[in-house]
């Protein structure tokens, strides 16, 4: 299974195509039943949209947005899918990184 196959079949079970007409999810499906390539250009110009999503980017503990610019696609996309509990939304790794690195300095100096 390729990438395109991984993030649709995470996209399905994130319940993304929730409020699009039925036949974006049926698109979707089809593609990670019988793969990406057997859609034809139509049909992946119809679930193309959803393939990528900008970082929705992190908050320090000041209350400072980075306003990420970041476009998350492919492998990295679906990384940050199976993050979005943890940190609260679709983020790239950078923010995840840095949220985290907040998260260890805040837990370190409540124990000191």
């Amino acid at each position: 299974m390729g990438i395109e196959e991984l993030l649709l079949e995470t996209l399905i079970k994130n319940d993304v195509f929730h409020n699009e007409d039925k036949k974006v999810s049926g698109i979707a499906k089809r593609a990670v039943d019988q793969g990406y390539s057997s859609l034809s250009e139509a049909q992946k110009s119809v679930i193309k949209p959803f393939m990528k999503h900008g970082c929705e980017g992190y908050t320090d503990p000041s209350g400072h947005h980075n306003d990420c610019t970041r476009v998350l696609i492919g492998a990295e996309l679906n990384e940050a899918y199976d993050h979005t509990f943890e940190h609260g939304g679709i983020v790239c790794e950078d923010c995840r990184e840095q949220s985290d690195y907040d998260d260890y300095r805040r837990e370190k100096a409540m124990r000191d």
